[in-house]
């Protein structure tokens, strides 16, 4: 189904639109859920709060892309949940722990839209393997392991490229004066 016809469904309010994203999206936001989530309930619990977050809101928005506005909902929703206090496993929190000292904290949301408008300038000028390497890891949550083996490199080429990206983007924010 295309997604104009989708979100028709959703404006509408037909019941089956679930169904169809469902179908549609459902394992892109399967897996990304279980590259953040370990617990096959959690990944459950967080499809069906997507699934939620979707039907409340569309409409009003009307996403120009249905793809990406579905993944960002699955992610925020599995970050939500890692944020609620559950308790998570040490592996949950690697991606974070591995940016810590290359991202500033930010306060206010003037900070916050600077950093998110710097980081993507950052990564519309790297390479298209090392963007994809960064975005697998940092976005999708995917493991070294897994991105490695999809991508055709070792895990030490993966290991490095990351290390070297993220000092590459420290010295950038510090260039763009947000660091």
């Amino acid at each position: 189904m295309e997604d104009n016809a989708l979100i028709a469904m959703l404006f509408n309010r037909d019941e089956n639109a679930v169904a169809e994203l469902s179908a549609k999206y459902g394992g892109l936001c399967r897996s990304l859920l279980s590259n953040i989530l370990k617990d096959k309930r959690d990944v459950e619990e967080c499809l069906n709060g997507v699934y939620l977050k979707l039907w409340n809101s569309i409409p009003p928005a009307r996403p120009d892309n249905l793809k990406a506005y579905t993944a960002k909902a699955a992610r925020n929703e599995a970050l939500s949940l890692l944020r609620g206090g559950k308790n998570r496993p040490e592996a949950d929190a690697v991606p974070f722990e591995e940016l810590e000292n290359v991202l500033p904290s930010v306060e206010t949301e003037a900070e916050s839209l600077a950093l998110r408008d710097a980081i993507q300038s950052f990564l519309r000028g790297l390479p298209k393997e090392k963007r994809v390497v960064f975005l697998r890891r940092y976005w999708y949550f995917e493991s070294i392991e897994k991105i490695a083996l999809s991508c055709g490199m070792s895990q030490s080429r993966v290991t490095s490229m990351l290390f070297r990206t993220r000092n590459e983007l420290r010295t950038y924010l510090e260039r763009e004066e947000l660091l």
